[in-house]
C-alpha cells in the first residue's frame, strides 16, 4: 500500500487547507508564552508613576509607593480636571434650564394665540383653518404673494428626516462629576493627608540597594 504523503508536502493541494499545529504556531496563532527576566520587572522602591527609583518616597494606605513630587502633581492635575468637568456640567445645566424656560414661554404664547383665535376670529381648536371659507373680496393669489397661514402650518408639520430642523438629536445628560481624587495605581479615593513618608535603610556596602534595618538582609 502506498504511504500517504506528509501534510507539509501537499499543504496547498485540494482538500488540504488545514494547517498542522506546528504551522499554526509558526504563524503566531495560539497562546504565546514568554518568560520575563528580572530586568523586565520593576524594583519595589520604584515610583508607580515615573517607574524610576522614588525620590522622597511616600506611600498610600494601600501600600503603593510614589515620589512625593510626582504624586502631588498628579493629585493637583486631578483637582483641575474635576473643576473643569464641574464647570462644564454647570454650563450644561444652565443651558437646559434656559431651553425649558423658552419652551414654557412658547407654550404660553401658543395658548394666548389660541385664546385670541377662539374669541376674536370665531375659530375653535376643533375646527381646522382649512374649513373656514375665504372672503370673496380677497385679492387673487399670485406667485409673488406671501404664503398663507395654512401653508405655513403645513410646512411646519413636515416630517422630512433630511431637513436639519427636523433631525432628532439624542439628549446628552451628564451626571454631576465627582470631586474626589483617586490613587493612580489602585483607583481608590486618595487625599494628600493620607500620604505618609517612607524611609529606607541603605546598604553600607552598596548604597544603591536597601536592607532590612533589623535583620540587615538585602531587600529584593
Amino acid at each position: 500500500a502506498k504511504m500517504p504523503q506528509r501534510h507539509s508536502k501537499n499543504a496547498g493541494g485540494m482538500n488540504a487547507e488545514a494547517m498542522t499545529y506546528a504551522e499554526r504556531q509558526a504563524m503566531g496563532f495560539g497562546t504565546v508564552k514568554e518568560r520575563l527576566g528580572k530586568d523586565a520587572q520593576g524594583n519595589f522602591y520604584d515610583c508607580n508613576l515615573t517607574q524610576a527609583p522614588c525620590v522622597q518616597p511616600v506611600s498610600t494606605p494601600g501600600g503603593f509607593l510614589f515620589s512625593r513630587q510626582a504624586i502631588l502633581e498628579n493629585l493637583l492635575e486631578q483637582k483641575k480636571e474635576n473643576k473643569r468637568r464641574l464647570r462644564q456640567w454647570e454650563a450644561q445645566q444652565r443651558s437646559e434650564s434656559e431651553s425649558k424656560l423658552e419652551e414654557s414661554l412658547a407654550e404660553e404664547e401658543a395658548r394666548k394665540e389660541e385664546f385670541y383665535r377662539q374669541n376674536h376670529e370665531g375659530l375653535s381648536s376643533s375646527r381646522p383653518l382649512s374649513s373656514v371659507p375665504k372672503a370673496s373680496t380677497a385679492a387673487p393669489a399670485t406667485s409673488k404673494d406671501a404664503p398663507t397661514r395654512e401653508e405655513r402650518e403645513k410646512a411646519s408639520d413636515m416630517r422630512s428626516f433630511w431637513l436639519p430642523s427636523k433631525t432628532p438629536e439624542a439628549e446628552r445628560k451628564a451626571a454631576k462629576p465627582s470631586m474626589l481624587c483617586r490613587c493612580p495605581a489602585s483607583g481608590k479615593k486618595l487625599k494628600m493627608k493620607d500620604l505618609f513618608p517612607v524611609h529606607f535603610t541603605r546598604d553600607p556596602e552598596d548604597p544603591k540597594k536597601y536592607i532590612d534595618p533589623v535583620l540587615r538582609d538585602q531587600l529584593t
